[in-house]
């Protein structure tokens, strides 16, 4: 297949899409005589279990969510009550000063109210509550050597809603166009980190950056960081490097 030298152009504005080529039409499949050559199956078990981690997830937080709950609610109760035993006898400022404790209850009770409402939509569209740097970890210990190590840092203090596999795909094909830029010499990393506009993974790798990326790999890159719905910006030393920075979608955070 032939070459693209201009995979990654050098400019200085941080477009979205900065290492994407125009999308070309998709192969058709290869054949073996008159049979398709089809991907390995997939490890059945593995999804199982990462079915079972987002239950627990999940459970945990509206677990959380129920007690404070509870919280809120006695809380609300015993001021009634104490309202209702002291209103023959209490002056009109006193009874205005336990009725905005009451408001200001019924307040946090709405707040929580409300993360329940946005994680239970966003649960109900089938997506998971991710920590993105565990995952990280993950997909580092399935393709890191001794030669080629892949180093993971950083945390992040919300979790980040979405598809744990198209996530896990995206960082696959993110550490492989980089090891294609440095024609897969020395270490790769991958950086964690929240910004104002959400979590971003930076991808980076050790070697001097090169030309003669695949557009194949390209285009694996863009379809897996499309079925995200994030986008691609520039590494820490600017769009001539090696790394880049995949910019994880906004979407309702909440904490671990």
């Amino acid at each position: 297949m032939s070459t693209r030298p201009d995979v990654v152009p050098d400019v200085t504005v941080a477009p979205v899409n900065y290492v994407l080529p125009a999308k070309a039409p998709l192969a058709a499949p290869r054949l073996a005589g008159d049979r398709a050559v089809v991907s390995p199956q997939r490890d059945l078990n593995a999804a199982f279990r990462r079915g079972s981690d987002v239950a627990k997830a999940l459970g945990e937080r509206f677990l959380a969510a129920a007690e404070n709950h509870r919280v809120f609610l006695d809380e609300l109760r015993q001021r009634i009550q104490a309202l209702d035993g002291a209103i023959a006898e209490a002056t009109r400022a006193q009874i205005k000063g336990a009725l905005h404790g009451v408001l200001d209850i019924l307040g946090w009770c709405d707040a929580a109210e409300g993360d329940v409402l946005a994680n239970a939509r966003l649960a109900a569209t089938g997506a998971e509550p991710i920590d993105v740097a565990a995952l990280c970890e993950e997909v580092a210990q399935q393709h890191t050597t001794s030669d080629r190590p892949i180093y993971v840092h950083g945390s992040t203090s919300v979790a980040w809603w979405g598809s744990a596999a198209a996530l896990a795909e995206t960082v696959r094909q993110a550490l492989a166009l980089v090891a294609e830029r440095t024609q897969s010499a020395g270490a790769r990393s991958l950086e964690v980190r929240e910004t104002p506009a959400g979590v971003q993974i930076e991808c980076a790798a050790a070697g001097a950056p090169g030309y003669g990326v695949e557009s194949a790999s390209v285009d694996r890159f863009r379809r897996a960081v499309g079925a995200t719905g994030g986008a691609v910006l520039p590494g820490a030393q600017g769009a001539g490097s090696a790394a880049l920075v995949i910019a994880l979608p906004k979407r309702q955070d909440v904490a671990h």
